[in-house]
């Protein structure tokens, strides 16, 4: 393995050396990428939920859905709204609030690692802004695919609570309202984020060079796309996949999953948390989740050219000062976070 290793870096290392501008411009549809969807749709709810978890306000804000979610699922009502908060906050705030759970010591690490196994998914902003919108050409397919990616994720809850009961410690009944929460909230977002856009980042590279040596061209001749290749290697190129019958459980499925480069920032951001179960959970959740949306392809009402008409490709480093402005401000914080500790 260390051999094969050191042939595929090498290899890169060749790679970068003699296509530079084919990984630069890589890097830039990669970067833009980030500034167009990643942080717009993540950054905000990431901040959000851990300032919720942080203040303790979680436990009454989201009691609507963790009432009734507890009864269904036999679970805490503070582990549902950790569920809840990760499957529509998107694939990061799950790991992160589970982390700070077990760092308070109020979960163990079997039960965190459980608790992965279902507080995983897209958020919706993801899946009917870019999803929807341009595979399917419509808002509504995309509520119809988060429906199935979080019917799936109730599913692997019910089964993860079956093998056994899950612990959490009781937290303490004040709530710690203050600004230092606040400002410890948006800096712990802004460490997120910056993984996540790194790894986004990293991962663009390695299939611009599977491009270049041909894979793409590959797969395209045995399946006429590469898009699901590309998808279970980066998630965000599921906007890439062409319209199908079959597109709505494909998409269900790779969201699922959430892809290499996703289960990889999920590792970096999981601070101990064993895995194992997670990533062998993540294979039964795209099953599920594609079988979920089988018959809701059947619903989908796409006049030809629609979804050709609405894919465009975003040029690398579009201007746009507002995001631009957040990146900046982002990586300030994160680096003010690392000299105050």
């Amino acid at each position: 393995m260390k051999i094969i290793l050191a042939v595929i870096s090498l290899v890169m290392a060749g790679f970068l050396l003699f296509e530079p501008k084919i990984a630069a411009s890589a890097v830039g549809a990669a970067v833009s990428d980030c500034l167009e969807v990643i942080v717009p749709s993540l950054f905000a709810f990431t901040a959000l939920a851990i300032f919720l978890q942080k203040s303790g306000l979680y436990r009454i804000a989201l009691k609507p859905l963790t009432f009734p979610l507890s009864k269904l699922l036999r679970l805490d009502e503070e582990l549902c709204a950790v569920f809840v908060l990760a499957n529509i906050g998107g694939y990061p705030v799950g790991v992160k609030l589970l982390s700070q759970l077990r760092r308070e010591e109020r979960i163990s690490d079997k039960d965190a690692a459980r608790m992965m196994c279902c507080c995983f998914g897209s958020g919706p902003g993801f899946i009917v802004g870019i999803v929807g919108v341009n595979v399917f050409g419509s808002a509504a397919a995309g509520l119809m695919l988060f429906g199935a990616c979080f019917a799936g994720s109730l599913v692997i809850a019910a089964f993860v609570r079956m093998r056994g009961e899950i612990a959490l410690k009781p937290a303490e009944t004040r709530f710690s309202l203050d600004s230092a929460s606040f400002i410890d909230s948006i800096v712990t977002a802004a460490k997120t984020l910056f993984t996540v856009c790194a790894m986004i980042v990293g991962f663009s590279v390695v299939t611009a060079f599977l491009r270049a040596v041909g894979i793409n061209a590959l797969f395209e001749k045995l399946f006429g796309n590469s898009a699901i290749f590309l998808s279970l290697l980066e998630v965000t190129r599921i906007k890439e996949m062409p319209f199908s019958p079959a597109a709505m459980p494909i998409c269900a499925a790779l969201l699922s999953f959430g892809g290499v480069c996703v289960l990889l920032q999920i590792k970096a951001l999981s601070n101990g948390i064993p895995l194992r179960k997670f990533v062998i959970s993540r294979a039964a959740a795209a099953v599920i989740s594609a079988i979920i949306a089988l018959p809701l392809s059947t619903m989908l009402e796409v006049p030809g050219g629609a979804v050709s008409a609405v894919v465009s490709p975003i040029a690398p480093f579009s201007v746009n000062a507002v995001l631009s402005v957040c990146v900046l401000v982002m990586c300030g914080i994160l680096l003010a976070g690392t000299r105050r500790e």
